[in-house]
């Protein structure tokens, strides 16, 4: 593995969160999107500071931890749409991950929404705690900019 291995801690995740709070706190959200399964702590915890009371699940990502390959264009094994379409059409939507490699999963996901509601009917706004230089998805708010460091955060097994 090229990349350096970086253990974070829940202060680490805490300075994220707040970085992310300090640029989207005006922010009228309707709802917020947790990535699964990564996002969903932050996601949690952004929902919280916000006073957002609905938070959603996605279940989608592009690399396999079995196989330690990444699969270009994302595996969705939890889908958010039909529960936003339901109650969402017109709102404002935030989509949280912890980590914005690539940026498949989060691209993805933006996509496929804005393919399902009519044009205007939702606003979506993207979030990551770390966004690495190379992603080809820039998220609307990002907690820090890192470069190939391989980030362990504290609700993943030490062992990765």
């Amino acid at each position: 593995m090229s990349e350096e291995l970086k253990h974070l801690d829940w202060s680490d995740i805490d300075t994220q969160c707040d970085n992310i709070l300090r640029d989207c706190d005006q922010l009228p959200l309707n709802c917020v999107v947790g990535l699964s399964r990564g996002g969903l702590v932050p996601a949690t915890i952004i929902a919280n500071h916000m006073n957002v009371r609905k938070v959603y699940v996605h279940g989608y990502h592009s690399y396999d931890e079995q196989t330690k390959t990444r699969n270009r264009h994302g595996v969705m094994y939890q889908d958010v749409v039909y529960d936003l379409m339901k109650s969402q059409a017109g709102h404002n939507i935030l989509i949280v991950d912890d980590l914005c490699d690539r940026g498949i999963t989060m691209q993805g996901l933006v996509k496929r929404l804005y393919k399902k509601f009519h044009e205007d009917a939702v606003n979506i706004y993207t979030a990551a705690l770390y966004c690495k230089s190379h992603s080809v998805y820039e998220p609307h708010f990002v907690g820090s900019r890192i470069e190939d460091e391989w980030l362990v955060f504290p609700w993943e097994p030490a062992e990765n």
